[in-house]
């Protein structure tokens, strides 16, 4: 097997965003004279601001994100970081990728030229790669906090920021994955179909009954044409699946050994069973993917729903195209991620969180008071202004629910967050090459379905029955080569 050491990499493989402040102390200034003081009482903000702490963070934010995170730092300069004499000053990157090279050019660049942020956004590889090159540049957050402070996190949130049993990063908002339904379309089949309940989506075993049960539905409405039916939902990110699904049936994927390299730990059986799960049905058109995104699939009325972020439920369309090309509005429905029978109910967890970076006791406690509010006092704001949930263990009130305006992010929320408190929260890959690794799984995946698919069709167009179409599918040749394609994946 190839061994893949720990490094950074470009944290694009779990997708969602978090973010980063800082803050900072006062030096006290010499008590005005009455003459200065009736010179201009306007001057004294200003002068106070040039002897203000100024704790600076580096973010990626752009556009909403970007001003929703400016708006709530405004608050803190002019409440608590006031107070305190405290600053905070945020700075957007532009993407993570140029936020991940300009901390790796500072950290082991040849510039001196650029002084780095005393907090910055941060997913586990690239902590891990710091704490392996630069230990004593971060600081160590479990012997900072006050444990108080971080019991009132979610345990799994908090749980992704350890490295090698110390914590470097605390959560700030976090996304995980969801069935997000047109829900008017789904009521329609219901009706319909009255041997079909909602309950049945909770496991995928159901979800495949349910899907197949749409299939023959949608189907019937074009007589004299057999197998066109429409299929019901598509995944959106296939890797996504295939790190909870493993975790759900109990494989790792990889470890770490004593010298900290990482040794992949595939599991044949559990690999060929979650490729079934989802590449069988997919060939017999129960499930499907076209567009780019799968919720353009469901805005075309290709799909009936996806499984994707559950942020993302902000841009799920309201409007789809009916049988005209016409847009009709529709109300969405979002369900917590498929459980397969006899496994541990398991969904990913995204999103990034914070690090510190190591400074005067003065700048570290001013980043750390900022973060505990940021997160906590004012977490909820914060991460719903987005469609993130929050990362704490409170459950969401009835008056924080009032706040939020969509009915669809509030939706999204609200079951993530039950997800969550029920779930096996699981992470990503956090080792060198993993995004291409990843990405070589994710496109691996989509190729074996997307021929899968073109030789289901090709044994329909021969006069094969659906039930001759799948015997002549050798299913169990097709998993044992995807296992193979993976472990190759691995190995280079």
């Amino acid at each position: 097997m190839r061994r893949l050491r720990i490094a950074s990499i470009t944290a694009l493989c779990i997708g969602a965003a978090v973010l980063a402040g800082g803050c900072s102390g006062e030096s006290r200034k010499a008590e005005p004279t009455r003459a200065q003081a009736e010179a201009s009482s306007a001057q004294t903000e200003e002068n106070d601001s040039e002897t203000v702490m100024s704790i600076e963070f580096w973010h990626y934010y752009n556009d909403a994100q970007k001003q929703h995170l400016d708006q709530l730092i405004k608050e803190y300069n002019d409440t608590l970081g006031r107070e305190r004499g405290v600053a905070v000053e945020a700075y957007s990157q532009g993407s993570i990728a140029d936020l991940t090279n300009k901390i790796d050019l500072v950290l082991n660049g040849t510039t001196n030229d650029v002084e780095m942020a005393n907090i910055v956004l941060a997913y586990r590889d690239m902590v891990v790669n710091t704490v392996k090159l630069h230990p004593d540049r971060l600081v160590e957050l479990g012997s900072v906090v006050p444990e108080s402070d971080l019991a009132q996190y979610n345990q799994a949130y908090l749980n992704e920021g350890y490295i090698d049993g110390k914590l470097y990063i605390l959560p700030v908002a976090k996304s995980t994955e969801l069935l997000l339904m047109n829900q008017t379309r789904l009521d329609a089949f219901l009706d319909a179909n009255p041997r079909y309940r909602e309950e049945n989506m909770e496991s995928w075993e159901g979800l495949e009954r349910m899907a197949e049960g749409y299939f023959q539905w949608t189907d019937s409405m074009t007589p004299g044409t057999d197998g066109d039916g429409s299929p019901f939902i598509g995944v959106d990110n296939l890797a996504n699946y295939f790190v909870a699904m493993n975790h759900a049936m109990g494989s790792d994927i990889y470890h770490y050994d004593e010298n900290g390299v990482v040794v992949p730990d595939l599991d044949r059986d559990i690999i060929e069973r979650l490729f079934l799960n989802y590449y069988q049905p997919f060939t017999k058109g129960y499930y499907g993917a076209k567009g780019r995104y799968r919720s353009d699939d469901v805005k075309q009325s290709y799909l009936a729903g996806c499984i994707g972020s559950s942020s993302s439920v902000l841009y799920f369309p309201e409007e789809v195209a009916d049988s005209e090309g016409n847009m009709v509005p529709v109300t969405t429905g979002v369900y917590q991620y498929p459980v397969m029978e006899g496994t541990t109910p398991t969904a990913i967890q995204q999103g990034a969180g914070v690090a510190v970076f190591n400074r005067s006791h003065e700048e570290n406690k001013a980043a750390l008071d900022f973060i505990h509010w940021l997160t906590i006092d004012r977490g909820f704001e914060l991460a719903t202004s987005m469609s993130y949930m929050p990362v704490d263990n409170g459950a969401m009130t009835e008056e924080q629910g009032r706040q939020i305006d969509d009915a669809r992010v509030l939706k999204g929320i609200e079951t993530g967050l039950k997800q969550s408190s029920s779930y096996q929260m699981v992470y990503g890959f956090d080792f060198e090459n993993s995004y291409d690794v990843r990405t070589e799984v994710d496109a691996c995946f989509s190729e074996a379905l997307s021929r899968g698919r073109m030789e289901f069709e090709e044994y329909l167009g021969q006069g094969m029955s659906m039930d001759e179409a799948a015997a002549s599918m050798d299913y169990g040749r097709k998993a044992d080569a995807f296992y193979e394609q993976v472990k190759a994946i691995f190995e280079e």
